[in-house]
C-alpha cells in the first residue's frame, strides 16, 4: 500500500493505533514537567486528539508521509519596485498535498481502503516510526531532502506494519553547533536539547498581525514572509538543498497595498484569503510580517 506513496517520490511509514497513548506521552510529559511555554501549548499542542476519531471507529492505523518540499518565492510588487521574499518549506499546498495522497491510496489500492486526516504531532510521528530524525533544531530530517519536506499523516482502517520504535537524534548533531549559533533569539539553547519554542522566530512569525513582536526579535533577523529559515540555511545536512527554490506567485501593486493596508472586512478579503491559502498563509499575518521584511529590505 505505501509502495504507491514511494512511487511517487514520497515516503512512508505506519504504526498501530495502539500506541496513541504513548504517542500522548510524549507530548503530555513535557508539559506535566512544565518544559513547554503555557501559551505554546495552548496555541499548537492542546488541539491534537490521541484516540480513534469517533466517525472513524474502524481505524486499525496510523500513516505518516514526507513529501519533498522547496522554499517558495513570493513577490510583492510596491511603490514601483519587485520585492522577493519567501515561504520557508511545510507551509504551501497542504490542502492539494493531503487530497492527493488520499487520493492515491483509496483509489490507488483497490481493496476497501479509507483515510481520515489525523490531527497529531506529525514530528513526534515521523520520529516514532524511523520515518524522520530529529535535528539539534528540533526540526525533522529525512535522507536526500534534509528538512526540505512536510508532514501529513492519516488514519486508515488498513492494518499496516508497526513501525513503532524511538525517537533518534541525528549522529551529525552531535558534533556540530551551527544551528545553535547561528539561532538569532537563542531559542535553540545550551542548556536542553528541547527547543524553546516560545523564543523561536517561526512562533511569533504566525501570531496575528495586531500582535508586536517581542524586543528580543530585532529588525534584521526576518528572513521570510512567515516562518523562519535561519537554522535550516546553515545546516550542513541541507548542503544538497539550501538553494531549492521554486517561485510560486506574484502580487501586483494594488493586492500588495491591500495586504499592507491592513483592514481586511470587506468583501475583497475573500478572494485575497483564497489566493494566499495555497501558500499557506493568512490574512492576519498582515502587515506585520510583510512590512518587517520590507523595512530590513531599506
Amino acid at each position: 500500500m505505501l509502495g504507491l506513496l514511494r512511487e511517487r517520490g514520497y515516503e512512508a511509514r505506519s504504526m498501530s493505533v495502539s500506541h496513541l497513548g504513548d504517542l500522548r506521552d510524549d507530548v503530555e510529559g513535557l508539559y506535566k514537567k512544565g518544559l513547554l511555554d503555557e501559551e505554546l501549548y495552548r496555541e499548537y499542542l492542546f488541539r491534537f486528539k490521541y484516540q480513534v476519531p469517533e466517525s472513524f471507529p474502524e481505524a486499525r492505523s496510523i500513516i505518516v508521509v514526507s513529501v519533498p518540499q522547496p522554499i517558495c518565492e513570493v513577490t510583492f510588487a510596491h511603490q514601483g519596485r519587485k520585492f522577493r521574499t519567501i515561504v520557508p518549506p511545510t507551509y504551501a499546498k497542504a490542502v492539494e498535498v493531503d487530497m492527493e495522497i488520499m487520493n492515491i491510496l483509496e483509489k490507488g489500492d483497490g481493496d476497501g481502503v479509507h483515510l481520515m486526516r489525523a490531527i497529531l504531532p506529525h514530528k513526534s510521528l515521523a520520529t516514532r516510526t524511523g520515518l524522520a530524525e530529529y535535528g539539534r533544531n528540533n526540526i525533522t530530517y529525512v535522507p536526500k531532502y534534509g528538512s526540505f519536506h512536510r508532514l501529513t499523516s492519516f488514519f486508515t482502517n488498513r492494518e499496516l506494519p508497526d513501525d513503532w520504535q524511538e525517537k533518534k537524534v541525528m549522529e551529525r548533531c552531535v558534533d556540530c553547533g551551527a544551528c545553535v549559533k547561528a539561532c538569532p533569539t537563542h531559542a535553540i539553547g545550551d542548556d536542553r536539547f528541547l527547543l524553546h519554542a516560545e523564543r523561536c522566530l517561526t512562533f511569533h512569525n504566525e501570531m496575528p498581525n495586531e500582535r508586536a513582536f517581542p524586543d528580543y526579535v530585532l529588525e534584521g533577523m526576518h528572513n521570510a514572509v512567515v516562518g523562519c529559515m535561519i537554522c535550516q540555511r546553515v545546516c550542513p545536512v541541507n548542503a544538497q538543498v539550501r538553494n531549492w527554490m521554486v517561485h510560486c506567485t506574484e502580487f501586483d501593486d494594488d493586492d500588495t497595498a491591500y495586504l499592507m493596508k491592513g483592514d481586511f472586512s470587506d468583501l475583497r478579503a475573500k478572494k485575497m484569503a483564497a489566493a494566499l491559502e495555497p501558500l499557506g498563509l493568512e490574512l492576519q499575518l498582515f502587515p506585520r510580517n510583510l512590512l518587517a521584511l520590507m523595512e530590513h529590505e531599506q
